[in-house]
């Protein structure tokens, strides 16, 4: 799966999505991969995890502004996660400049990076 960045075959908020969103805030080693990596993980090594994350690349740029930030796309993802949807999931996270911005565009975008 895409945003199933430590490879355990699950989509989780506070395992892959806080990878991902920490990783967009500019952590990485052992500050990305503390706490974060699930017990039945695939890639449990912060160089493995960076790997599937950098892999993801402008994947990510859930808004579809050309930018992948932490503050949007990053929330966007954990938010998705959690499983908010409709305005609980969009409200204060669309970049001023983004190409999707309703929530029905939004989720159908983030439907197909978590097959």
């Amino acid at each position: 799966g895409i945003i199933d960045v430590d490879g355990n075959g699950q989509y989780d908020a506070l395992t892959d999505g806080l990878l991902v969103l920490r990783s967009m805030f500019g952590l990485d080693g052992s500050a990305l991969i503390s706490g974060t990596v699930a017990s039945n993980a695939t890639f449990t090594s912060a160089t493995d995890i960076e790997a599937q994350i950098q892999n993801l690349g402008i994947l990510v740029d859930i808004d579809g502004n050309g930018q992948v930030d932490a503050l949007t796309d990053g929330l966007l993802i954990l938010r998705y996660l959690f499983g908010l949807n409709g305005d609980a999931l969009i409200n204060g996270v669309i970049a001023s400049d983004a190409s999707r911005t309703s929530a029905a565009e939004i989720e159908a975008y983030l439907d197909a990076l978590v097959p």
